[in-house]
């Protein structure tokens, strides 16, 4: 989130802007100069390339609606606290070594074995 707010701070006093972070299973948020949003986006790895690309499937938050999409996580953090107490999937078991680590499609959705 301090990411986020940092690289959204420079969105909107006029610098560059070029912000992509993996969330799990392939989605990114990323923030990038030109759009001023918060842009939720599944991505996938084209058979034989190399570089990730973007997919339809995704959502574009104007900041207005993610300063209010905060709001409303805040207010659901404080109603039900146990969703804070999630586990990020690299906590399960099949992360309990590098390998397994690795090998989790949800952590490294563009990783292939050459196995």
């Amino acid at each position: 989130m301090q990411n986020i707010k940092t690289n959204l701070k420079t969105l909107r006093d006029g610098g560059d802007v070029s912000f992509k972070h993996q969330i799990g299973g392939g989605y990114y948020i990323s923030i990038t100069t030109g759009f001023f949003c918060v842009d939720f986006r599944k991505f996938f790895l084209p058979h034989g390339q190399t570089e990730i690309k973007p997919t339809h499937q995704g959502l574009a938050l104007r900041l207005r609606e993610w300063e209010e999409m905060k709001r409303i996580v805040d207010a659901i953090n404080t109603q039900y606290p146990s969703l804070g107490t999630a586990l990020p999937c690299y906590q399960g078991d099949d992360h309990l070594n590098q390998t397994g680590a690795l090998q989790c499609r949800d952590c490294y959705p563009f990783v292939t074995y050459d196995y």
